[in-house]
């Protein structure tokens, strides 16, 4: 049953409004089919409009985004993960940050792969996001990277642990996509290595923003899962401390950043649990972060430019390094409190001086002859980078307090490093072969710790992007065989990360 309601006008309403506004008595007899009028022309319109397209039309084609690898032979691609960290075993429970470097080199790159040198460098501090990062373990590995995101590593190398995350498909994917492909997990326990295979089921989440900290972006966003599972097969010996069951859980979002096809951010959750042959349950989660950094690669002639102008700033006055008889490269240094060309008469100067800053704070003038085996600073370049030497007199004997007037030194190295945010910064201590080696360790750790507390708190320096170890007397610079050269060995070393 269909019911039609007509509009009821009462004639005298009709005549006072035409009256009012003066217009023909007519024209509002006529206002029900005018409205009726103008209501189905809408609704046709509408339906034109929102309901035909829907109906024996072609759907409008979807984009496709073809993931792969794009990096070449002259790029680095850094690596920056933290990772919130939770143990269980029984009711003890631990937590800690970890923090992973990893540097990947391509050495050689064809169509279809490169083969990758990489190092990682990790780090831990126990109590989360609080105190300084102490630096653990090194590692270094070559492996394949194939374009389409698989590894394949050597039995030797145990790193990267988490391996062909993510890969993609050979054709091109549409937002909402699904696909799968095999990838593998690897646990390197003190006797024995488990690899485990998995398979991640991946969806194309389209283009997205993303932030961490102080970065962010807006690229593909790639979101997978997959459960972990391993048991020892039958008949294999059971090894103590080795699990000889795991199972849990992944998910993960990787930042893909299909144009320059490298990955910009990722962001994984693992969950974990062991099952050990003496019955001891461990559980084990990890909440990783991680950015990405793509650049060129820093040679050896780059080391040393960016040396010269850490020097420039270190050193007021200082213009490039003096020759043998005494002139300057580019051009004469200044008085800094004058700004006049400094006149050097019949003088050898010793470049190494220009590197190093007085006890006092004092700078050494161009033209000093101080000895600059007195001196307690020195700026070299290294495999790894650009060195800050700091010698031991920066301290009182066995003591790993700073001396007041050695924070002018390290304010102004701190000023320098602040312009390099985004590089790794490691503080290391070392000491002289003379007394216990426990003694020597501590002491050793405790300086390097004295002067990153001092880039961290009186100079506002990020300290995720800082670690210290002590070496003890591991890695002399000159033999401890006299009192000068074990004097040479007593140092804090800052060391400005390139590679």
């Amino acid at each position: 049953m269909v019911i039609q309601v007509k509009p009821k006008i009462h004639p005298s309403s009709i005549v006072k409004t035409a009256s009012f506004f003066q217009i023909p008595y007519q024209f509002f007899k006529k206002i029900p089919d005018l409205c009726f009028v103008k209501t189905l022309r809408l609704l046709i319109l509408f339906c034109f409009v929102t309901i035909l397209p829907l109906f024996g039309s072609a759907p409008i084609p979807t984009e496709k985004t073809t993931f792969q690898w794009k990096w070449k032979e002259n790029q680095v691609l850094e690596l920056n993960e933290y990772h919130d960290v939770f143990f269980r075993v029984g009711t003890k429970t631990v937590e800690r940050e970890d923090k992973n470097r990893v540097v990947m080199k391509p050495k050689k790159c064809s169509s279809d792969s490169c083969l990758v040198n990489a190092f990682f460098d990790t780090y831990i501090r126990y109590g989360k996001t609080s105190g300084p990062f102490w630096k653990d373990k090194e590692f270094l590995s070559d492996f394949t990277l194939f374009r389409n995101g698989r590894y394949e590593v050597p039995n030797e190398f145990i790193m990267p642990n988490l391996r062909s995350f993510p890969s993609f498909p050979d054709t091109p994917v549409s937002v909402s996509d699904v696909w799968k492909l095999p990838a593998e997990e690897s646990f390197d326990f003190s006797a024995e290595r488990i690899r485990v295979k998995v398979l991640p089921e991946y969806t194309f989440q389209g283009i997205a923003p993303w932030s961490e900290g102080n970065y962010k972006g807006n690229c593909e966003k790639i979101t997978y899962t997959y459960p972990i599972f391993y048991n020892k097969p039958e008949g294999e010996k059971m090894v103590p401390n080795v699990p000889y069951k795991i199972f849990g859980f992944a998910s993960g979002t990787v930042f893909f950043n299909a144009n320059r096809g490298v990955p910009e951010f990722k962001e994984v959750k693992l969950s974990y649990t062991f099952i050990y042959p003496n019955g001891t349950v461990q559980e084990a989660n990890f909440h990783i972060k991680g950015v990405y950094f793509l650049r060129n690669q820093v040679n050896a002639k780059d080391k040393e430019a960016i040396k010269e102008d850490i020097l420039e700033d270190l050193i007021v006055g200082y213009t490039g390094n003096p020759n043998q008889t005494g002139e300057w490269a580019n051009g004469k240094p200044t008085d800094p409190k004058t700004t006049k060309p400094i006149t050097l008469p019949n003088k050898n100067l010793n470049g190494e001086n220009l590197g190093r800053i007085t006890d006092t704070g004092e700078i050494p003038s161009p033209e000093k002859t101080t000895d600059p085996d007195k001196l307690p600073v020195t700026v070299r370049t290294s495999d790894d980078g650009i060195v800050f030497s700091l010698d031991s007199i920066l301290f009182d004997f066995n003591d790993s307090k700073l001396k007041p007037d050695a924070e002018t030194a390290v304010a102004k190295i701190a000023d320098i490093l602040k312009k390099y945010p985004d590089r790794e910064i490691r503080v290391s201590g070392h000491t002289d072969n003379i007394g216990k080696k426990e003694y020597n360790q501590k002491l050793s750790e405790e300086r390097a710790k004295s002067v990153l507390h001092s880039l961290v708190d009186n100079h506002k320096m990020d300290e995720k992007h800082i670690s210290f170890k002590g070496y003890a007397d591991d890695i002399p610079i000159v033999a401890n065989d006299t009192e000068e050269n074990r004097h040479k060995n007593r140092r804090v070393e800052i060391t400005l990360v390139l590679d």
